[in-house]
């Protein structure tokens, strides 16, 4: 998928919106999570994508999505190093959205670094915030990774106007760096 292919298909689009649905089943009772502003205008999409996706989201889905496939531990690490950068109405709309999330679903059976992960945010035991828990179950569905951190920024700026929706998940995949967006080479 190069960069001017990303979300001319519909199939593309259909497959991140189907993500989005899979790990995030509560999706329509959602509420913000950590993009605050008014999705249609520019400004505020990229001072979000500058201030909070690429330094702290795009790291913490990397960190999420291999410690889902190495153990609890790890995961539960990645979701208190989120807990502490994060910060104001960010950190606790991420922190409700991921528990919402949580609680929705169960993990698949055999996921044991999920089986163990949901039950810890629901006795909040982990922070629970939204991209370590969505990654986190997207990783036990074996979704691929560059649709997973799309599907994250379609949730974030789900209130858009469907022409600005997804230009603007575009311009933020875009911007992640060469050596972690592997967006470039799918």
């Amino acid at each position: 998928m190069n960069s001017a292919d990303n979300f001319s298909g519909l199939e593309t689009r259909a497959e991140i919106f189907r993500i989005a649905r899979l790990c995030a089943p509560v999706l329509d009772s959602l509420g913000r999570i950590t993009f605050e502003g008014n999705p249609a205008s520019e400004l505020h999409r990229h001072r979000w994508r500058n201030a909070v996706f690429l330094p702290y989201l795009v790291p913490v889905i990397y960190a999420s999505y291999s410690a889902a496939r190495r153990g609890f531990r790890e995961l539960v690490a990645v979701d208190h190093k989120i807990n502490s950068q994060l910060a104001g109405p960010i950190a606790k709309n991420s922190r409700a959205t991921g528990r919402q999330i949580a609680l929705s679903a169960k993990a698949p059976i055999g996921e044991a670094a999920l089986e163990r992960y949901l039950p810890a945010v629901e006795r909040g035991e982990s922070p629970g915030h939204m991209a370590v828990v969505f990654t986190a179950r997207a990783a036990a569905f074996h979704q691929p990774l560059p649709l997973v951190v799309a599907a994250i920024v379609f949730l974030e700026f789900r209130a858009s106007s469907i022409g600005d929706l997804w230009p603007a998940i575009e311009d933020c995949l875009l911007q992640i760096p060469p050596t972690e967006n592997s967006l470039r080479a799918a």
